[in-house]
């Protein structure tokens, strides 16, 4: 897969595409079908397939208090987009300058070069422009006078009926409720940091853990103890990872910046410090608590990494 990093990095001309465009966050199945949808019609023209997509997402910039928690960052959303299988990834940086193009402006320049787009796939609720005052079918309007084929799929439902959104997969992490988001995604949940020091609590017991250090923007559960899947460049482990602000150990007055510890059940006790580090969340155990002593925190410990490698053992959701 060929990534452009704006509209200037893309070659002039080039080959007429087919587009999917979205913000595509998560990148979950109602998106998997945009970008299915375009990957189909570029068969059938023998077009190359580009996915568009922004970044920062454009609430961020627009209303930055509302912004929500992210699913996928640009790195890991730019990998699953790739292994979709599109041939170019074009990100748009969003910045207060794009979002007051016009709709008619905006749609103009999907035709024109460099983009040069002979077919569009948006989702049904996509709007472009400045305000967002384009709508799909006012895109479908445009391209049928300047022969742009426009199509809008369906969005996909989950077995309950209730519709796929990013939206609602946020709500389901915020709530810890992360076993309800896999097959709305069609994987794991993740998040990814970087392995940092922490106070050696864990190793002192026994039970060593890696801190991450992860953007303060990430979509991250609540606070709770969860069974994981650790993903490093020298491979995978089960892990128990605690969400919180370690009560037992940490004063009432002091507790405020969630901290993510994921204990690996077989590493090998390599040093990690400074890797990179992705968590897949496989399903919530229990609440984060205080102990009355650490000895009744290493009993408990236990009986959580028994869980976690029961789960670990029979994840089915595809890896991220």
């Amino acid at each position: 897969m060929r990534r452009y990093n704006s509209l200037g990095d893309l070659p002039l001309g080039g080959p007429r595409r087919v587009l999917a465009i979205g913000t595509f966050d998560g990148v979950h199945v109602g998106h998997q079908a945009v970008i299915g949808r375009a990957m189909e019609l570029a068969a059938q023209r023998g077009l190359p397939c580009m996915a568009m997509t922004f970044e920062p997402q454009p609430i961020a910039v627009l209303r930055p208090e509302l912004r929500p928690g992210v699913l996928t960052h640009i790195g890991f959303k730019s990998q699953l987009i790739e292994r979709l299988g599109v041939d170019e990834l074009l990100v748009v940086p969003f910045t207060r300058a794009f979002a007051r193009i016009r709709a008619e402006r905006f749609a103009e320049m999907l035709v024109s070069p460099p983009v040069g787009a002979d077919a569009v796939v948006v989702g049904e609720n996509f709007r472009f422009g400045h305000g967002g005052a384009g709508t799909v079918e006012m895109l479908a309007q445009f391209g049928r006078s300047r022969a742009l084929h426009v199509e809008w799929p369906p969005m996909v439902h989950s077995d309950d009926g209730k519709p796929v959104s990013s939206t609602r997969i946020r709500r389901l992490v915020a709530t810890g409720q992360v076993a309800k988001v896999i097959p709305l995604l069609g994987r794991m949940h993740s998040v990814e940091g970087v392995v940092v020091h922490g106070e050696g609590r864990g190793r002192g017991m026994g039970i060593p853990t890696a801190n991450l250090d992860i953007p303060a923007d990430s979509a991250l559960p609540s606070r709770g103890v969860y069974a994981c899947r650790a993903v490093l460049a020298g491979g995978r482990s089960a892990a128990a990872v605690n969400i919180g602000v370690a009560p037992t150990f940490t004063a009432a007055d002091a507790r405020s910046t969630l901290r993510l510890e994921a204990f690996l059940l077989d590493h090998d006790g390599g040093d990690i410090y400074g890797q990179s580090m992705r968590i897949d969340f496989i399903e919530r155990l229990r609440d984060e608590r205080r102990f009355d002593s650490p000895d009744a925190l290493l009993a408990q410990v236990r009986e959580d990494v028994a869980r976690v490698r029961e789960l670990a053992g029979g994840v089915t959701a595809p890896e991220g």
